[in-house]
């Protein structure tokens, strides 16, 4: 719900980003909370795998703005439409680099809820390229509980986990799962979760298995497995944390996943398998005719 427009902070050489709140939404005291509220999580969060907030204003007609670093590079959906996919390391440094950020946020008793390809942002130097999460928008603080009661969906259908598609309490899991989408879709070109409208697509989140990766790409049978952990929607059969799943998918791409995650995936697969893709459905033709 923010523009964002290039800037410079007076006293400082480096050029920095302005995002300022719409005007359409801006005029609701509720948005401008947590336009704010995005600030002061991102503020206390410190990796450089989290895009840095410098501070917040208003401009001299009013507008709310928050002044973060200015990024060059591309999103990770502007780099899906370019390349449909990516390989298998590309993959893995994307999950490696955001679990970090993911921890962090973890260690702090924030979940993020809107992990998608639009809010992954590889940024690109003379001398590396790095992964940021950027929009904590609809962030939340865990309550002592550990848990956030949600009341409501918040997010953005495709990734949201099953419990927030209920609008039930979520943890840090919630989080695993959408990064587990992300990389289903970085992998097989494909979105886990699909439906012609937003309705549709809650309901495949809630009750509809994704097509086997392996099916849609060339893929070690132990990243099927570990993409399995990351995707189940029981949460409690899920990996527990960002960091769980980076690991796991680390050791699957060498074939030397855990022995104890195997069988984890094995049990979870067979209660609830991998759906059957639609071009794998028996389709009418002249031969499945009747004889009159």
């Amino acid at each position: 719900m923010g523009e964002v427009y290039r800037a410079h902070i007076e006293g400082s050489e480096k050029p920095a980003a302005l995002k300022f709140l719409q005007h359409v939404v801006s005029e609701d005291p509720a948005n401008i909370g947590r336009f704010f509220r995005e600030a002061d999580i991102v503020a206390q969060l410190e990796s450089p795998h989290i895009v840095r907030v410098f501070g917040t204003g208003h401009a001299p007609d009013g507008a709310p703005f928050i002044a973060m670093e200015l990024l060059e590079g591309e999103d990770l959906a502007q780099k899906l439409r370019r390349k449909r996919r990516l390989g298998i390391s590309a993959t893995l440094a994307l999950v490696e680099e955001v679990s970090r950020a993911l921890t962090v946020a973890e260690d702090a008793g924030i979940v993020h809820r809107d992990l998608k390809p639009q809010n992954l942002f590889q940024v690109s130097g003379p001398d590396e390229q790095r992964w940021k999460i950027l929009d904590f928008g609809v962030s939340k603080v865990m309550a002592s509980t550990g848990t956030l009661t949600q009341g409501a969906a918040v997010g953005t259908p495709s990734y949201m986990s099953p419990e927030q598609a209920k609008g039930g309490d979520v943890d840090h899991r919630a989080d695993v799962f959408a990064l587990g989408v992300i990389a289903y879709r970085c992998l097989t070109g494909r979105p886990a979760f699909t439906g012609p409208d937003m309705v549709s697509t809650l309901y495949n989140v809630l009750h509809v298995q994704p097509t086997q990766p392996g099916k849609l790409a060339r893929l070690p049978s132990d990243v099927e497995r570990v993409l399995a952990l990351a995707l189940a929607k029981p949460r409690d059969r899920r990996l527990g944390s960002a960091s769980m799943f980076a690991a796991a998918l680390h050791e699957a791409v060498r074939h030397r996943l855990d022995e104890r995650l195997r069988r984890d995936a094995d049990a979870l697969l067979q209660a609830h398998p991998w759906g059957v893709d639609d071009e794998d459905l028996p389709r009418p033709g002249r031969a499945s005719l009747p004889t009159l």
